[in-house]
């Protein structure tokens, strides 16, 4: 029965114990910093009377905090009997702190390149507002389209802001004695925008129109009012076998259509690829103007099993974008719908901030459509860069485990050199826990002091080969890289990891300096 009560007893102990000793440790690590902050401080500025006044008076302040009886000595006290162990054996000192300060300054200096990498990788693949980005298609093989009512679907979901179509199409550009077949894109201008398409040289176009009321003329309309001029005149809407299509794979009818004539502001946005491939310069690209049919697949109509060409059609070029992997060009979007385009090649939906882009990507592939985001790749990107900085950290705690068997070594032997000197403060009075709680303080001295150094090394030995990569990169026409980055947080695990390996290489000396008899003490030579 007894043995069933004290049990309890013992936790409660075990737990206020554990608890008290934590928060003490806490209250050592602020004394410890305080003071430090405190001698910097007041070593800059010695000539102050003022501030003088004020040392004295923080110190007092520092010694309430500690709350220490009037029967023992406090921990500032015993910070500063570290301290002035540390003066009387400067030399040593210096190395110990150096070597701590090079561990460190090893782990800031290879971590943060990782992070500054991982910084520069993430902006060169998305901007801030991309994040909240999602581009929408249909699953292969499904019978899921993209149209106006989905789209309006798409618009009333939670956290929508923008909802933006885009219709894709093969174009046949001919310019002068030249053709070829690439990809032509109707966006709006909001969708240019937002997706950072800029031109370099010249403006985009101004068109935000998604929806059309222009009809597409059958044949039959056009015979109602017009008669055909020649016989092989292709009638707009007309349905025709083209020669050499009956044998092909698809053996689709193409229809040749026009643009309505009420489309006006035939303006086109290219990209550097296009001018290559047409042989055009950027000084004469402004205004030129090329022909170009649109042939549209029949998956965009709402019978997938017809085609459309358009005739050709001249638009002038009125911007130029930096691409030049491969060649396409913009259009108005209003201009492709009119062909007669029900269904749209994907779209576009931005959510309102980055945190609710994931809750609008459920909802989207909740309707069994495939989401995509810029969002996925930076994941993988961090996800990569989480593995190489902690390869990085453990090369660099290599380091930080000699410098730490270093500052064991300095202290087991600061251990020896005092023990005489430990007989005679136990003989006057000084308590075994002071004497342990004064060496732990010189170990979290010097820790935290390499710590703070190592941070420094590492950070400006970082900025050193940035700056000489830069000058490169400049060199080369490149911009100014920033490949260092330290973060705050990491900056307070540096700390905390400091303070760590100084209570752990100082806690065997301490324990053992506090259970050396003063009797034997005082004999030992």
């Amino acid at each position: 029965m007894h043995k069933i009560i004290s049990l309890p007893l013992i936790l409660i102990s075990f737990v206020f114990s554990t608890v008290r000793g934590t928060f003490g440790i806490f209250i050592y690590i602020f004394l410890i910093w305080a003071y430090i902050c405190l001698k910097v401080i007041s070593a800059l500025a010695k000539k102050i009377h003022f501030l003088k006044k004020s040392e004295n008076a923080f110190t007092l302040f520092l010694i309430k905090i500690d709350g220490a009886p009037d029967d023992t000595i406090s921990r500032i006290e015993l910070i500063e009997l570290a301290m002035a162990n540390m003066k009387s054996k400067r030399s040593r000192t210096l190395v110990t702190v150096g070597g701590m300060a090079i561990g460190i300054g090893a782990i800031v200096f290879l971590v943060s390149i990782g992070f500054g990498v991982q910084s520069l990788v993430v902006s060169k693949v998305a901007r801030f507002e991309e994040r909240r980005q999602t581009e929408v298609i249909a699953a292969p093989k499904s019978n899921l389209v993209i149209n106006d009512d989905m789209l309006s679907i798409f618009k009333n979901f939670p956290n929508v802001e923008m909802v933006l179509p885009q219709i894709a199409v093969v174009g046949k550009v001919s310019y002068k004695n030249s053709s070829t077949d690439m990809a032509v894109y109707g966006v709006t201008e909001q969708y240019l925008e937002q997706s950072a398409i800029s031109p370099i040289i010249g403006k985009a176009f101004e068109s935000n129109e998604i929806n059309t009321t222009f009809e597409v003329i059958t044949s039959k309309q056009l015979e109602d009012t017009t008669q055909s001029n020649t016989k092989d005149e292709i009638l707009v809407g007309d349905w025709v076998e083209v020669t050499g299509e009956s044998n092909s794979v698809d053996q689709y009818q193409i229809s040749k259509v026009t643009l309505p004539a009420e489309i006006q502001d035939r303006e086109a946005v290219v990209n550097k690829a296009f001018l290559k491939i047409l042989n055009i310069t950027d000084n004469e690209a402004l205004g030129t103007t090329f022909s170009v049919a649109f042939l549209v697949s029949g998956k965009l109509f709402d019978q997938n099993q017809t085609r459309i060409e358009s005739l050709p059609i001249d638009y002038k070029i009125i911007g130029v974008t930096p691409d030049d992997a491969t060649p396409i060009f913009y259009v108005p979007f209003i201009h492709l719908k009119s062909l007669g385009i029900n269904n749209y090649s994907q779209t576009k939906i931005i959510a309102r901030s980055e945190e609710s882009l994931r809750g609008v990507r459920d909802l989207v592939e909740a309707q069994g459509f495939i989401s995509n985001s810029v969002v996925d790749t930076i994941a993988d990107i961090n996800n990569l860069f989480a593995t190489a900085r902690t390869f990085l950290a453990l090369f660099g705690t290599i380091a930080l485990f000699v410098a730490s068997l270093g500052m064991f070594n300095t202290l087991t032997v600061s251990l020896l050199e005092r023990t005489r000197e430990i007989g005679l403060l136990k003989a006057m009075g000084m308590r075994s826990n002071e004497i342990r709680d004064s060496f732990l303080a010189e170990s979290m001295l010097m820790a935290s002091l390499g710590g703070v150094l190592g941070i420094g090394m590492g950070f400006i030995s970082g900025k050193l080969l940035e700056t000489i990569l830069s000058l490169i990169a400049i060199r080369n026409g490149a911009s100014w890289l920033h490949i260092i980055e330290i973060p705050f947080f990491f900056s307070m695990i540096i700390l905390i990891l400091s303070f760590l390996v100084g209570v752990l290489t100082g806690l065997y000396p301490a324990k053992r300096a506090s259970t050396i008899s003063a009797l034997n003490a005082l004999r030992y030579e």
